[in-house]
């Protein structure tokens, strides 16, 4: 008589769900543990007091980068003057932070789900503060290399800073609030990035000496270590213990498990990912590159028309306003209604128009740039919300996003290198080719947004697309939160490797075999 197989038993997070055995090892009483029930709801008991105070501390770990790397743009003329540099060079050091970030990221994922966020913040922000410190010393002994320097070591700390944030954002919002999280990050970000480009020109001539653009963000990545100090003070004295993230290597003290014969980081995570995210880093390589060499070149391109440079400063910046005011706002959109996928096939035809306008036709340069600014405001936020929906595990998030970040970075070092070396093949030092191959790219991205849009209603069932974001991690996570539905679900396959995925995803063949256990998942 065959066996009848068992029902299927909803699994919880791992990571904010915690076992039942040895739990005062951690000093957490059975008080402590959050009632079996689904995640959302789950998040929806922290009081929101907890949760602004955290998203206020989140926002406000990337300032001190995020000014740094605002304010290359604008004085890339006057770098190319004072540290006697070419535009590859100049591509060099606007991209040495990403340069280290393309594999380190991955690794620093895994570090991040083992040890969690909070130590690996305190790491990061403490990196960058140091890579500060000597980036802002290379410009003031004129050296190029110490530059270049302070930026790699920034580097190390960025990308995986960058992906302790989402994973942040994850736990405090789940996926009900993700893209709202995500939008209103991304509004202070560009804010921060506004001022920083605006400031840089006028900060120069005020002063008489630009090394003081640098120095300033100094001062604003100790900002951000003291802000991750009182941050992890909040979560370890004022949040109680069931509210708050859990690390791997504290929930596999919980269970009793010998860590001596537990591998703190397994590669094979790697391949346990879903095939459906892993097109998503791999496809995009070079489409975050294509995109900041707009906006790094933007202030250049409009001071070899004609204008002032401080005005090509300002007006190159003003770009930045537009996903200021909408980000928090289509981050609501895409909370209540989704379409991810459909955002991410329009930035790309956004983008096309902004290169054409800037640098094939007489417009006035602002134009362009309105283009462009609506281009940014959807350009990567929909794809970042799809990623926790297609794991669909906390205690893979981290890995996730260092793997998208590494895939980012890896396009960013390419990009601006080849862009600086077509604009010095150019006659004099003209965008024309740039802005050529930047439209090829986004040319593209589009056929791509296209793809994505087909895999989505044929093989995920349209879970991207899905009204809502908890929507989608419904459809998403129950489906796949037991062995047999995982097996028949496509989002809870797990490819056997990046190349079978790809080929997979823009194909008609069939399915891939699940070759990994099922992780588990939030109903």
């Amino acid at each position: 008589m065959p066996d009848t197989p068992e029902s299927p038993v909803p699994v919880q997070d791992e990571e904010k769900t915690q076992p039942d055995i040895d739990i005062q090892a951690l000093g957490i009483s059975p008080a402590d543990l959050p009632p079996i029930d689904t995640e959302d709801e789950t998040l929806q008991r922290i009081p929101w007091s907890y949760k602004w105070i955290a998203l206020l501390c989140i926002v406000s770990l990337p300032i001190g980068h995020t000014w740094t790397g605002s304010a290359l743009g604008p004085l890339k003329n006057t770098l190319r003057n004072e540290l006697g540099v070419n535009n590859a060079q100049f591509g060099v050091i606007s991209s040495a932070d990403a340069f280290v970030n393309t594999v380190f990221p991955i690794v620093g994922g895994l570090v991040l789900d083992w040890w969690g966020p909070n130590l690996v913040t305190l790491c990061c922000t403490a990196v960058i503060l140091v890579g500060s410190v000597v980036a802002a010393a290379g410009v003031q002994v004129g050296l190029w290399r110490v530059l270049v320097s302070g930026h790699v070591l920034m580097g190390f700390g960025i990308a995986v800073l960058d992906s302790a944030t989402q994973k942040f954002f994850y736990h405090w919002f789940g996926a009900s609030g993700l893209a709202f999280a995500f939008g209103l990050e991304s509004a202070i970000a560009n804010t921060v990035s506004l001022v920083s480009g605006m400031v840089a020109i006028p900060i120069r001539d005020g002063t008489g000496w630009y090394g003081w653009t640098f120095w300033i963000p100094v001062f604003f990545c100790g900002f951000s270590l003291i802000v991750n100090v009182a941050y992890v003070t909040f979560e370890r004295l004022a949040v109680p213990p069931r509210f708050r993230l859990t690390s791997g290597r504290a929930r596999a003290i919980a269970e009793q498990q010998n860590l001596s014969d537990r591998r703190r980081f397994s590669w094979n995570v790697l391949f346990a990912l879903p095939w459906a995210y892993l097109m998503l880093p791999a496809t995009q390589l070079l489409q975050s590159g294509a995109a900041g060499g707009f906006s790094t070149s933007s202030a250049d391109i409009i001071f070899m028309q004609g204008y002032t440079e401080a005005v090509a400063g300002y007006l190159s910046t003003a770009q930045k306003i537009l996903p200021i005011v909408l980000s928090p706002f289509v981050g609501l959109a895409i909370d209540k209604y989704g379409h991810r996928f459909h955002y991410v096939a329009t930035a790309p035809v956004l983008w096309i128009i902004a290169c054409a306008m800037l640098g094939f036709t007489d417009v006035h340069p602002l134009a362009a740039l309105v283009f462009s600014s609506l281009a940014g405001v959807i350009n990567s936020m929909p794809l970042q919300i799809c990623i926790p929906l297609l794991v669909a595990d906390q205690a893979k998030i981290g890995t996730a996003f260092g793997v998208w970040r590494a895939f980012n970075n890896s396009g960013s070092t390419i990009m601006d290198v080849v862009f600086g070396a077509l604009q010095d093949d150019t006659e004099g030092n003209g965008y024309s080719k740039v802005l050529t191959v930047a439209i090829a790219i986004k040319a593209w991205a589009f056929v791509l947004g296209l793809s994505y849009i087909i895999v989505d209603y044929r093989f995920l069932v349209g879970g991207v697309k899905s009204q809502s974001t908890a929507d989608s991690r419904t459809q998403f996570g129950n489906v796949g939160c037991n062995k047999i539905g995982r097996n028949q679900h496509p989002v809870g396959r797990r490819g056997r490797g990046l190349a079978i995925d790809l080929a997979f995803a823009f194909t008609t063949t069939e399915l891939p075999p699940s070759v990994a256990s099922p992780a588990n998942c939030s109903q």
